[in-house]
C-alpha cells in the first residue's frame, strides 16, 4: 500500500525512535552519579554519537523537559496524512511501547481537518483500520469541546484533532475551565493535591490563590494535554514554527513533536527529505508540468496576470466539465511571496499585500 518514498519515510522514523528508545534504556541504567553529571534529560545523552547529533533545535517543555522536534520533509500530494497515520503507528510500537495513550494532531485548515476527521471516525477507512490495528480496536477521536475521561486515555488510543488556530490564536479557549476535564484533576476542596500536582508539572494553568494560601488547577483541555505529554502531529509544519507558536507547542509539555512541510524552515531538524523526483517516479504527479518564466525582464505583475487568465481559462474548463459530466474540479493557483509581515512592505520586496491588489 505504501509507495517507495513513503516506506523511506516509515523506515527512518522508525529508526530514530529505536534509537531514542535504546538510548533512553541506557541512559536510565546508568549509575546515578554517572547520571546526575550528565544531567538528568535523556535526549542530550541519546543524541551524542548517533546521526542526529547535528540537530540544533533543542526545545524544552513547559515543564523544563528537552524533547524531540522534527521535521519530514514532503512536497504537497505526497500523501502527508497516511504518513502521519505511520508516524503514530511506529511511536506507539517503537517509542511509547504502548497502546493507548494521547495524540495531539494540528491540523492547517478546515477543509483539512474535516476531511482528516471524517477518515479517521470512518471505522471503514484504511486510515482508521490502521490506528485499530495499533490500539486493538480501542481507537477514540475525539475534537476540541468534546469531554474526555482519564479512563478513555488508559484504556485507549486517542487521538485529539485541533485546528492551528485552536492552537495558537484559541489558546485561552482550550485552558477555560470545564466539567468535561475534571476526571485528571484533584477534587475542588484538596488544595494538598493542587499543590503536589503543580510541583510536578509547574506549568499548569490556575486560579489566583486565595488569602488562605489556596490554589487549585484549572480543569481545562489544555491543561489535561499537558499532564499527559502526548505526541504531537503537525501538519504544514512551517506555519507552527514563529516563536509564539513554538512557545504554544512548548507548553503543552509534548513528549514529542513530528511535523510535515512541503517547504520546512531552515532552522528545523529535517530528518528525512523527499523529492518531487520521488513522488514523480511512483506516479503520484499525474500530470505534465508547464512553467513559464516572467513575460517582461522579470516583472512579477505581468507573470501574475499571466497566471491569473490561465487560471481563469481553467475555471471555465472545470464549470464546463461540471454541468456535462458532474466531475468537480477546482483550479488552485499558489503564489509564493518574499515577505509578509506588515511592518516590512515596501522594502523592494514582492509583499503579500501587493499580490494581493
Amino acid at each position: 500500500m505504501l509507495k517507495d518514498y513513503q516506506i523511506e519515510v516509515v523506515d527512518t522514523l522508525k529508526e530514530f525512535f529505536a534509537t531514542l528508545d535504546s538510548k533512553r534504556t541506557a541512559f536510565e541504567n546508568l549509575p546515578n552519579e554517572i547520571r546526575t553529571g550528565l544531567g538528568t534529560d535523556y535526549l542530550s545523552f541519546a543524541l551524542t554519537g548517533t546521526t542526529y547529533a547535528q540537530f540544533s533545535d533543542r526545545p524544552k517543555t513547559g515543564a523544563g523537559q528537552l524533547y524531540p522536534r522534527i521535521c519530514i520533509k514532503m512536497p504537497t500530494g505526497g500523501g502527508k496524512t497516511l504518513v502521519a497515520i505511520e508516524t503514530i503507528r511506529a511511536y506507539q510500537n517503537l517509542f511509547a511501547k504502548r497502546k493507548t495513550g494521547l495524540v495531539v494532531w494540528i491540523t492547517p485548515r478546515e477543509q483539512i481537518y474535516r476531511q482528516t476527521i471524517e477518515n479517521l471516525q470512518n471505522k471503514s477507512h484504511v486510515y482508521r483500520q490502521l490506528l485499530d490495528q495499533t490500539s486493538g480496536n480501542r481507537t477514540i477521536i475525539l475534537e476540541k469541546g468534546q469531554p474526555i475521561r482519564q479512563q478513555d486515555v488508559q484504556e485507549n488510543l486517542v487521538v485529539l484533532m485541533l485546528m492551528i488556530q485552536s492552537a495558537t490564536k484559541d489558546t485561552n479557549k482550550i485552558f477555560e475551565d470545564s466539567g468535561g476535564y475534571t476526571d485528571f484533576f484533584p477534587a475542588d476542596n484538596r488544595h494538598d493535591l493542587h499543590r503536589q500536582l503543580l510541583e510536578a508539572i509547574p506549568n499548569l494553568d490556575k486560579t489566583p490563590e486565595s488569602l488562605l494560601n489556596q490554589v487549585q488547577v484549572k480543569t481545562s483541555l489544555g491543561n489535561v494535554i499537558r499532564t499527559l505529554n502526548p505526541l504531537i502531529i503537525v501538519d504544514e509544519f512551517h506555519t507552527m514554527f514563529t516563536d509564539n507558536a513554538k512557545g504554544t507547542l512548548d507548553g503543552l509539555n509534548p513528549s514529542m513533536i513530528i511535523g510535515l512541510s512541503a517547504t520546512p524552515k531552515k532552522e528545523m531538524d529535517i530528518l528525512v527529505k523527499i523529492t518531487g523526483r520521488q513522488l514523480k517516479a511512483a506516479d503520484m504527479i499525474k500530470l505534465d508540468m508547464h512553467l513559464f518564466a516572467p513575460i517582461q525582464n522579470g516583472d512579477w505583475r505581468a507573470m501574475l496576470a499571466s497566471v491569473k487568465q490561465k487560471r481563469t481559462q481553467l475555471e471555465r474548463k472545470a464549470k464546463k466539465l461540471e454541468q456535462n459530466q458532474g466531475v468537480y474540479i477546482r483550479p488552485i493557483s499558489l503564489i509564493q511571496v518574499e515577505r509578509t509581515g506588515r511592518d516590512q512592505r515596501g522594502q523592494g520586496l514582492v509583499h503579500s499585500e501587493d499580490v494581493r491588489e
